[in-house]
């Protein structure tokens, strides 16, 4: 649910990477628009054609959830640690915020 806004975050970490993964989801880079956002419309994209639930919000989470959320997340160092990116708290809870909807 919250992989579009995460991958929107870690962009600057590794541009290519980022539109390489685009690239093989069926965006186009020379299409002109933003690089930062192939690699998340390409995942909504694949998320609407599955039928994932459009984002946080539709699990039940808001904007009300986002301090819990974070502080659930912070927790998880073991998953942080191997981001491309250091996320602090307030990055964490831009992710979330980001993330009650996708679409």
């Amino acid at each position: 649910m919250t992989t579009p806004a995460a991958f929107r975050f870690t962009f600057p970490a590794d541009p290519d990477r980022h539109v390489r993964a685009a690239t093989l989801l069926g965006a186009d880079p020379a299409s002109g628009r933003d690089l930062r956002e192939l690699l998340p419309d390409a995942l909504v994209r694949l998320m609407r054609d599955i039928g994932t639930p459009n984002g946080i919000g539709a699990l039940g989470y808001g904007e009300d959830d986002v301090d819990e959320l974070v502080a659930g997340t912070v927790k998880q160092q073991r998953l942080l640690v191997i981001a491309p990116r250091d996320a602090t708290e307030e990055d964490l809870a831009g992710i979330f915020r980001s993330s009650v909807e996708n679409w």
